[in-house]
């Protein structure tokens, strides 16, 4: 009884130390860039992202490596919508710098506030690339080398209590 007693105490002890140690985030990198160019409301960065903004929000504007919460429709060229959260009643959840996403959309919140609206975009290089996106079924929803189109709404930046926002952004 006491070698099974001292077993159990050497397993429990070894599974505490291997739990021990601290969870770290992944690493975040902001990708600098700036704005390029302007042409009528359509403004582009030194990356070759573009976007439109809309309602300017509320509050300090979102820095790299900041949680935010958004909802996102994203949509082809010629209209096609390809995904929303906005259908599944879910935001997105995310951390741009730390590269979970496309780096267009990554860059593309950079600098939005709570309740701001924006319409990004984000050529090939900085969205899918030269894969075709496939959904569950097989069938391709984004083509190879498509630049995609995501309207944004800001819902929240960094734990800060979320706000209601109107249709006019605030």
């Amino acid at each position: 009884m006491a070698t099974w007693q001292g077993l159990l105490l050497s397993l429990s002890v070894g599974l505490i130390a291997g739990c021990a140690d601290p969870l770290t985030a992944p690493p975040c990198t902001a990708m600098p860039f700036v704005q390029a160019s302007v042409s009528g409301d359509t403004i582009t960065t030194t990356t070759g992202l573009r976007y439109i903004e809309g309602a300017p929000g509320t509050g300090g504007a979102l820095p790299w490596c900041r949680s935010v919460a958004v909802h996102y429709t994203g949509y082809l060229l010629d209209g096609s919508k390809f995904d929303s959260s906005v259908d599944i009643g879910r935001p997105l959840i995310f951390t741009p710098g730390v590269g979970t996403l496309i780096d267009g959309f990554e860059q593309g919140v950079i600098g939005m506030r709570t309740c701001g609206t924006r319409r990004l975009i984000v050529p090939p290089d900085l969205g899918y690339g030269a894969n075709p996106v496939k959904n569950d079924s097989g069938r391709v929803i984004i083509p190879a080398n498509s630049t995609v189109v995501f309207d944004i709404r800001m819902l929240e930046i960094g734990g800060e209590p979320v706000v209601a926002c109107d249709s006019n952004g605030v």
